[in-house]
């Protein structure tokens, strides 16, 4: 499935503008399920739950994971996974995707390239950020920050950026570890691969 996911967040174009007021749904396309558009294609620009959602299901289409899944039932999953519940607003993706039964939450220590996180900064303002997790950065065994995919103003829309540990002595990290959460798809048919 980590091979999906990857295939799907690079199928997005570069760029194509950050909307930093998170109006409007944020996705780089229209979510459909069963027919009905669960989410409209973001107009003024997307941001990073609107681009991971739309990763997480473009990457769940066609599998037999979404089969049995109401279009409510897809609605309440993107509300949980934008943190816009009560129950969601910590974890967001990992809350999201074990609600819904297509997916797990995952230690850190077990994450890997094609899991998404989600991410808290310790900063005067603590902000949050949605992102798919591509990999590890390390000085000797330590790991000190990880690089990801997702959409941000640094990257006007969906780009590459890195973030580093609070507690990593680098001096320039802001990410809370112990408010690091990560989330993997597992369809049915595809936890053996």
């Amino acid at each position: 499935m980590a091979r999906r996911v990857l295939t799907t967040a690079l199928g997005f174009a570069s760029g194509g503008g950050y909307d930093k007021n998170w109006g409007g749904s944020g996705a780089p396309t229209d979510i459909v399920h069963n027919g009905a558009t669960v989410l409209s294609k973001a107009t003024s620009g997307t941001y990073c739950c609107g681009f991971t959602f739309a990763v997480a299901m473009g990457a769940l289409a066609g599998t037999p994971t979404l089969a049995d899944k109401s279009t409510k039932d897809v609605r309440t999953f993107q509300k949980a996974w934008y943190g816009a519940t009560k129950e969601s607003s910590e974890r967001q993706c990992a809350t999201a995707v074990a609600a819904l039964g297509v997916g797990r939450e995952v230690p850190l220590e077990d994450a890997r390239a094609g899991d998404f996180a989600q991410l808290w900064r310790m900063t005067k303002k603590p902000s949050g950020h949605s992102v798919l997790f591509l990999s590890w950065i390390e000085v000797g065994e330590n790991k000190v920050g990880f690089n990801y995919l997702s959409s941000q103003g640094s990257t006007d829309g969906i780009g590459f950026s890195a973030e580093f540990f609070a507690d990593a002595e680098l001096g320039r990290g802001r990410v809370d570890r112990s408010r690091l959460y990560f989330a993997r798809l597992t369809p049915l048919d595809d936890e053996r691969r």
